[in-house]
C-alpha cells in the first residue's frame, strides 16, 4: 500500500488533518462563497491515518476558483510535505478539473508572512505545473511582540497618536449590536473614494452571525462619534486580519487610523496572536497604493506578497 494517497471529495472516517486550517478554507465558510459546485481534493497519508494536504475549487463557467470570494484559498498541507508531493497532487488535480470540462484555473494564495516556508513551496509549485502570476500583491503585517506599537512607529505617528488622545479620541472594542452603524461608517468612506465595499451588508451581518467567535469590531470615537472603524477577522489561532480600516477625511488632520492600529495591536498582545495582518495595498487595475504603503510601513508594518496565480486548462 502507498504511504500517500490523493483524494476527492470523499476521505476516510477518523483520519486527522496534520495542519491548521484557516478560517477561509473550513468547510462552513467555504459554504458562504455563493456557489454550490465545487471540488475538495487531498493527500492521504496511509501509515499514520492522517490528511497531509488539502485544496477546495469552486466552479463556474467552465472556471475553477480557490477561493471564489473569500480573502484566499490555496494549498493548505503538512509543514513537512515534500515539494515534489504538491506538484504530483497538482497534476492529479489538473486531471480531475479537464474531465469536469474546467477550461481556467484561478488561485489566491494566503500572503506570504503567515508561513513562508509554505507560500515558497505554494510558489514554487505553481511555477513548475505551468501557473502564470496574474497579481502580486505588496501586503503589510505587524509582528506582535511584547513591545508596545507605539515605540517602533514613525514619530509622525506618534505625534498623531498624542493628537487624537489630547482631543478625547478613544479605541472601542465594539458590540455586534453596532454592526450596522460600523458597516455603514466604512461604506460612507468607501464612496468618498469612489470604491465599492466589497462585502455587501446581508454577506457581512451573515458572517456576524455564523462566525461570531472570528468577527470583530473595532472602532475609534471622538465623543461618540465614529472617527474610524474596521472589521477583524480571525484568520487562525496566530492571525487577526484588519478588513476594510476606513476613516472619513474630515478626520484625516488627526488621523485616528494611528490610534484603531495601536489599539488592535494592544488587542493582539492581550489574546497571544502573532500578527496583525494589515492586507494588501492594491488599486483595483493592480497598481500599489502608494500612500497607503507609506502609511502602513509608519505603523512598523512589514511587507510581504500575495499571490494571485492563473492557468489555462
Amino acid at each position: 500500500m502507498n504511504t500517500f494517497e490523493f483524494l476527492v471529495d470523499q476521505i476516510p472516517f477518523g483520519y486527522a488533518f496534520n495542519f491548521d486550517n484557516y478560517l477561509f478554507n473550513k468547510v462552513k465558510h467555504i459554504n458562504t462563497q455563493g456557489l454550490n459546485e465545487r471540488a475538495n481534493y487531498f493527500i492521504v497519508n496511509y501509515v499514520k491515518k492522517r490528511i497531509e494536504g488539502k485544496i477546495h475549487f469552486l466552479f463556474k463557467d467552465n472556471i475553477a476558483y480557490s477561493p471564489y470570494k473569500s480573502l484566499f484559498g490555496s494549498f493548505e498541507f503538512s509543514p513537512n510535505i515534500h515539494p515534489n508531493l504538491l506538484c504530483e497532487f497538482w497534476m492529479f488535480i489538473e486531471n480531475d478539473l479537464k474531465s469536469r470540462n474546467v477550461e481556467k484555473v484561478i488561485i489566491t494564495n494566503f500572503a506570504e508572512c503567515y508561513s513562508p516556508k509554505k507560500a515558497g513551496i505554494v510558489l514554487k509549485t505553481m511555477g513548475k505545473s505551468g501557473f502564470s502570476v496574474a497579481l502580486k500583491a505588496v501586503n503589510h503585517h505587524i509582528s506582535i511582540d511584547e513591545d508596545p506599537l507605539e515605540k517602533k512607529v514613525h514619530y509622525m505617528e506618534r505625534k498623531r497618536l498624542k493628537k487624537c488622545e489630547k482631543n478625547g479620541f478613544i479605541f472601542l472594542e465594539e458590540p455586534t449590536a453596532n454592526a450596522i452603524e460600523i458597516y455603514d461608517y466604512i461604506q460612507s468612506c468607501r464612496q468618498e473614494q469612489n470604491v465599492e465595499v466589497s462585502v455587501s451588508k446581508d454577506k457581512f451581518v451573515k458572517y456576524l452571525n455564523e462566525f461570531p467567535q472570528n468577527y470583530f469590531l473595532f472602532s475609534v470615537r471622538q465623543n461618540g462619534e465614529l472617527t474610524a472603524a474596521t472589521i477583524a477577522i480571525k484568520v487562525h489561532r496566530r492571525i487577526l486580519y484588519s478588513f476594510l480600516q476606513a476613516n472619513l477625511r474630515k478626520y484625516n488632520l488627526y488621523s485616528p487610523s494611528v490610534l484603531l492600529n495601536v489599539g488592535m495591536y494592544n488587542y493582539c498582545q492581550r489574546h497571544q496572536f502573532e500578527i496583525l495582518d494589515l492586507g494588501i495595498s492594491t488599486k483595483p487595475d493592480g497598481k500599489n497604493q502608494d500612500s497607503l504603503i507609506e502609511f502602513k510601513e509608519h505603523m512598523a508594518a512589514k511587507k510581504s506578497y500575495k499571490y494571485f496565480f492563473e492557468k489555462e486548462l
